[in-house]
């Protein structure tokens, strides 16, 4: 369920026109640090706001519904509760994500990003992306391609795309930043949706990488534990301090 306090945001608006995503937000401070929150396969803009009461009131906070709408009987799907249910890329094996949308996507999210800077007067070297399982690999892929678009990331029992690391190695190679704020990563020992290997081996790529990683690893599933919760509070309020 949607946060009370925060406003869909689904026509006439600039945001809207730049990216074509509708929305949910909520309004921190002026000149805030923005976190934009990226839901996993089969949800929308409503399903992040469980970590709302993880994010300072101060932030302004934005998540975007998906642009792919997953219709019934679509494979890898399991209709994915079917009504309502949206993707960042087409439904495929969730550690194989459809190269064909995949940059599309990634396009229509720096547009979103870039755009909501300007409108709700955000501190656009403060834009943090937190994502659940397919959105933290979008918001891996977001921040290595777009490191100063990027200032930190918040990847939630995710993972990062297999054919996205050797072509940011050769990136990286040739002298690209990594997010200044770095990253959190969270996962479920248990996790048998997105297993625990991959977290492991976004962390290893990230920090031999020279990015700063702080890693948690909890005994749960494919979801966020609320130590995990306290987590994400704790690293925003140092970043946001830093």
């Amino acid at each position: 369920m949607p946060n009370p306090a925060t406003q869909l945001i689904d026509a006439n608006d600039l945001v809207v026109e730049a990216s074509g995503l509708i929305y949910r937000m909520r309004r921190g401070a002026v000149r805030s640090p923005l976190v934009v929150m990226l839901h996993g396969l089969g949800g929308d803009e409503n399903v992040m706001w469980t970590f709302g009461r993880s994010l300072p009131d101060r932030f302004t906070v934005i998540s975007p519904r998906a642009p792919i709408k997953i219709e019934p009987g679509t494979p890898y799907a399991d209709a994915q509760r079917a009504e309502g249910a949206y993707s960042w890329l087409r439904p495929a094996p969730p550690l194989d994500p459809d190269r064909s949308t995949f940059a599309y996507s990634l396009e229509l999210l720096k547009k979103f990003i870039e755009a909501a800077i300007g409108v709700y007067e955000v501190d656009r070297h403060n834009v943090i992306v937190m994502g659940f399982s397919q959105g933290a690999a979008m918001s891996y892929a977001l921040s290595l391609i777009e490191p100063e678009l990027i200032a930190g990331v918040i990847a939630l029992s995710g993972f990062m795309p297999e054919f996205e690391r050797p072509e940011r190695n050769a990136m990286q190679s040739k002298g690209t930043r990594t997010p200044r704020h770095g990253y959190l990563i969270i996962h479920g020992t248990d996790d048998q949706t997105v297993p625990i290997l991959y977290a492991h081996q976004a962390r290893d790529f990230l920090r031999s990488h020279g990015a700063s990683v702080e890693y948690h690893a909890y005994p749960i599933g494919h979801k966020v534990s609320p130590q995990g919760m306290k987590d994400i509070m704790h690293w925003l309020n140092r970043i946001s301090d830093s």
